[in-house]
């Protein structure tokens, strides 16, 4: 290798480009985070240093990864305000699109189009410096044709959920719906950082209606019924559907098989374990989740435990009270399983 100046050129092929790499202590001014080769106005720009080559890269394809981060925990804070439902008066969580892996996901679909363009390595320093770019107009051309495919698929799942003569399957349509929307307003807040114009693409349709028209189903169109034999049998059909109305769920009152189109039915028992000096019960509730439809059991599951007191009455109503608690929470998770779709377990 030859000098030239002190400095040293070496062109290496790198992905789909060329990568100059450059030895000395006269640094580029991309360094800065400015290039007059690579503009604002063409292009989103990252520089990265470390100890070597890939951990230089590896940080400046980290730089750019946190302007999109940046943008998509902005908007995260919005959606999770989606995970705030009114129903029947009362706002309730509710158990909706995860986001929390949003970043994550938004970060390794940008990485996609992003490439080295420069390295240099500053001997006196020791270091390793990386240019990361990506293009703008490319970048905006692959996203409008992401957002572009994900509003079809929206409207098609919506079509297909209003035309659909199952109650289950329109919830899971529109749930596929709302995961897709979520999907595309990731793409889309990649879009406002990639556009000059700091602009992305309207929905064909808000978040806000697709998670109405879900919980509208919930709360009104699927019927549930809750029916529980055993000791304790009416606090804990209470229990049940306490939690399941807190769900959103829409629960009989009177168990109308007729009008029903889930039926819980659950069997409790209750079973003397004495030790010395203390009285023990132990519990156990079997539930099976019943398709009124087709009378198939599509969920089914057991729960048991064991409280103690000084005297069996206490140590009875312990056990009824822990078994409540557990009951509720368990039992909506299998139920929301369900009507979601196996995804969701």
């Amino acid at each position: 290798m030859a000098r030239c100046l002190g400095i040293l050129i070496v062109i290496l092929i790198f992905g789909i480009g060329i990568v100059h790499t450059a030895y000395g202590a006269n640094k580029p001014e991309w360094i800065e985070g400015k290039s007059r080769k690579y503009s604002d106005e063409l292009y989103v720009i990252g520089v990265g240093y470390g100890d070597n080559r890939k951990a230089a890269e590896d940080a400046a394809y980290a730089a750019i990864a946190r302007i999109f981060q940046a943008e998509i925990q902005s908007k995260t804070r919005e959606w999770e305000k989606y995970a705030q439902t009114d129903i029947k008066g009362k706002t309730q969580s509710t158990r909706d699109i995860q986001i929390d892996q949003l970043t994550t996901v938004a970060t390794n679909k940008v990485l996609e189009d992003i490439t080295i363009a420069d390295i240099w390595v500053n001997d006196s320093e020791k270091l390793t410096y990386a240019l990361a770019v990506m293009e703008r107009r490319h970048a905006v051309a692959s996203l409008n044709d992401k957002i572009a495919s994900s509003d079809k698929d929206i409207v098609d799942l919506q079509k297909k959920a209003m035309e659909s003569g199952d109650k289950i399957e329109s919830v899971r349509l529109l749930r596929s719906a709302m995961k897709t929307m979520i999907n595309r307003e990731v793409f889309n807040a990649d879009l406002r950082i990639v556009n000059p114009a700091g602009k992305g693409m309207e929905p064909p349709v808000s978040l806000i209606s697709i998670k109405q028209k879900i919980h509208g189903l919930l709360s009104n169109e699927i019927h549930i019924g809750v029916q529980v034999d055993g000791p304790h049998h009416v606090n804990i059909r209470s229990s049940i559907m306490e939690g399941l109305t807190k769900e959103g769920f829409s629960v009989e009152e009177k168990g109308d098989v007729s009008k029903l189109d889930i039926l819980v039915k659950g069997v409790v028992e209750f079973e003397n374990a004495d030790l010395p000096e203390w009285k023990f019960v132990r519990w156990t509730i079997t539930v099976d989740l019943i398709n009124q439809k087709n009378e198939k059991v599509f969920g089914s599951f057991t729960r048991h435990g064991r409280e103690g007191h000084l005297n069996f009455k206490e140590a009875e109503a312990k056990a009824a009270r822990a078994l409540q608690k557990e009951i509720a929470g368990g039992l909506s998770q299998v139920l929301v399983s369900f009507i979601y779709g196996a995804e969701e377990k």
